[in-house]
């Protein structure tokens, strides 16, 4: 690619000092080179833009100039005039990828010079093909530097434009998990006879509970996944917890949680005690049977037993004696 003038490669540095996008108005481009008269900028810029250097925007009603890297332009000017045009319009639609289909009608190509383009283009790897959650039948391109936006992947709930149900449910339990273990100390302990479910929970007064940040915080320290993770995905893993009656807001907050009882009982912690009656524990020092426990209507994590294998009068039979 040929050289530019002096002054239009001060003016293209300059562009380039801004953040990659910026787009400039034609006074923003006078004041970089302290610029008086609109002839003397047109004349540099209409110079970038016969490089490749520049190149026009329409923002609104209004025309502006973005600058293009050096390694982007030569890019460009290796490419034959179908594959530029395909490749600005791809560049154009960024992260959300562009239909074949799509390109075909802004281009008014045939379809196989279409076809032709994109595959030189993506042979060379300056794009790629990519599947939509939205779309999986239509095939959509992009740059092949860019990452899809979560409207074509679909977030971190998505593997290969498929819900990964056992990815979510294994976040969903670790949550539950942590979140129990600050609402409830002795959950996941190992049950004592001096232990009663009824008095397991924090007192009244206990703030130790999980918000957002805390539960962010436990994944992320204990690299729980692999998958970049913000506040709003915790979020929604939260809300299907609290609609499954796993968790609970705690009043008067927007984002603190703690675990249902119930959902503590459906998980063995009441199932656990009932577990343990009846057993002989032994040991190096002493054999030990631990006696069944007495029901009553008070302890209502535990389950009747059954009628006919218990002398139990249920209150139907009773009343027909």
């Amino acid at each position: 690619m040929a050289e530019s003038s002096e002054r239009a490669q001060v003016l293209h540095n300059k562009m380039l000092e801004s953040p990659s996008g910026t787009l400039f108005n034609q006074q923003e481009l006078q004041d970089l080179l302290h610029i008086s008269k609109p002839v003397e900028l047109l004349s540099l810029a209409q110079e970038l833009i016969n490089r490749k250097l520049v190149k026009l925007i329409k923002q609104g009603d209004e025309l502006r100039f973005q600058a293009v890297s050096i390694i982007e332009a030569n890019k460009i000017t290796q490419m034959t005039d179908d594959e530029a045009m395909i490749y600005s319009y791809i560049e154009a639609w960024g992260r959300e990828g562009i239909w074949t289909k799509t390109i075909k009608a802004k281009t008014n190509l045939h379809q196989h010079v279409v076809v032709r383009c994109l595959k030189s283009l993506e042979n060379q790897r300056y794009i790629k093909s990519i599947k939509s959650v939205k779309h999986p039948t239509r095939k959509i391109y992009m740059l092949y530097n860019l990452q899809p936006s979560i409207e074509v992947t679909g977030g971190p709930w998505f593997t290969d434009s498929e819900l990964d149900t056992e990815f979510i449910d294994s976040l969903l339990t670790v949550i539950w998990r942590f979140a129990a273990s600050k609402t409830y100390p002795t959950a996941f302990q190992a049950p004592t006879e001096d232990s009663n479910p009824v008095q397991s929970s924090y007192p009244s007064n206990h703030t130790g509970f999980v918000n957002l940040d805390t539960i962010m915080e436990f994944i992320t320290s204990n690299k729980i996944t692999n998958i970049d993770l913000v506040l709003n995905d915790i979020r929604s893993l939260c809300d299907v917890l609290v609609f499954d009656d796993k968790l609970e807001l705690i009043n008067q907050t927007t984002d603190t949680y703690r675990a249902t009882w119930q959902s503590v009982l459906e998980a063995g912690y009441g199932r656990s005690y009932e577990e343990e009656e009846n057993k002989i524990v032994i040991n190096d020092k002493f054999r030990q049977v631990i006696q069944p426990k007495s029901f009553s209507i008070f302890e209502h994590y535990k389950v009747l037993p059954d009628a006919e294998e218990a002398d139990t009068t249920y209150l139907d039979s009773w009343f027909q004696q």
